[in-house]
């Protein structure tokens, strides 16, 4: 029988039946290079622990690879020529990275898709984990499995919110600090997004913490 987590997440998502065209798109690019497509596509999987008090699952990526070494990040990565689409690239990168098999997750939907600076175009798939999932890391791509509680990741405020200026142009880093890991970037704006999307869900049911 479906859990009430599970219930919050499928509405909170946006369903796979309606594609990808119809996502809002956040786009975090150089200043100038606003109307231009990334070159690349890739898929993370938002996978989240289906237990009593639910957990996202993070990584830490091997300071041996060539792009943001030693970040907390997502499963995931490019999409190769054999994936049939997005939601077999984030379960093919989980199972490669993590050691997560396609039987222990339930993928449930999309969250809005992110242009990045590094050139890719990343989509999130959301999918429910089981909670007796035991993570096999695969250190030349993942030096460390963690996982942080849902009701904290998601939550806006409990996030350190920086003005700077990068290269010219005037942006907010946000961060949290969570057991010595510092989670940000990319991964703390699909974390934030997920929150909006289940604030909007939430904001009816009394007592709720996700919202800001």
């Amino acid at each position: 029988m479906p859990s009430e987590l599970h219930h919050t997440l499928l509405s909170a998502v946006s369903s796979f039946d309606e594609g990808v065209s119809a996502l809002k798109l956040n786009a975090l690019h150089k200043p100038g290079d606003k109307s231009q497509r990334p070159n690349r596509t890739a898929a993370v999987l938002v996978g989240v622990l289906d237990k009593p008090e639910p957990e996202i699952l993070l990584t830490v990526r091997s300071e041996l690879l060539p792009q943001h070494p030693g970040q907390v990040s997502f499963p995931g990565g490019a999409v190769d020529s054999s994936d049939r689409s997005a939601i077999s690239t984030a379960l093919r990168e989980a199972k490669e990275e993590i050691g997560l098999d396609f039987s222990q997750v339930s993928p449930l939907g999309f969250l809005d898709r992110l242009d990045t600076n590094s050139d890719y175009r990343v989509l999130p798939v959301v999918g429910l984990v089981r909670p007796s999932f035991a993570w096999k890391p695969d250190h030349r791509e993942v030096s460390d499995v963690f996982t942080v509680p849902l009701e904290l990741a998601v939550n806006y405020n409990e996030y350190t919110h920086i003005e700077v200026i990068h290269e010219g142009k005037k942006i907010v880093v946000s961060s949290l600090h969570w057991q010595g890991y510092k989670i940000w970037g990319i991964t703390a704006a699909i974390l934030m997004n997920l929150g909006d999307r289940m604030e909007k869900v939430l904001s009816g049911a009394a007592g709720t913490s996700f919202r800001r």
